[in-house]
């Protein structure tokens, strides 16, 4: 477990709020490791990674540090520059009632 998470089941065993707004930005950490994963499998720095998806490095650095939101589509165009894919995989939890 790393540092984030320990932190996190810290904050949350006396901030009942905490987990939940943790939880909101779950897939947005997710993506922004992944994010730099690519970059780094690919042995470039921001700078040439934002050159080859087309892209300007600041936009990549928010990207990177979670700060911007991104749509599936800008997603898939830099997959596809990068050499990628994207895979998205939506899971029920719960079975819904009615």
């Amino acid at each position: 477990m790393g540092f984030a998470e320990r932190y996190m089941k810290h904050r949350s065993s006396f901030d009942n709020e905490f987990e939940k707004e943790w939880e909101k930005g779950r897939l947005q950490r997710e993506l922004s490791a992944q994010l730099i994963e690519l970059r780094l499998s690919l042995g470039l720095n921001q700078s040439q990674f934002a050159k080859i998806i087309g892209v300007k490095q600041p936009y990549l650095s928010r990207l990177e540090n979670g700060n911007e939101n991104i749509s599936i589509q800008t997603l898939q165009d830099i997959a596809r520059k990068a050499g990628a894919s994207v895979k998205i995989d939506l899971t029920l939890k719960e079975p819904v009632t009615s």
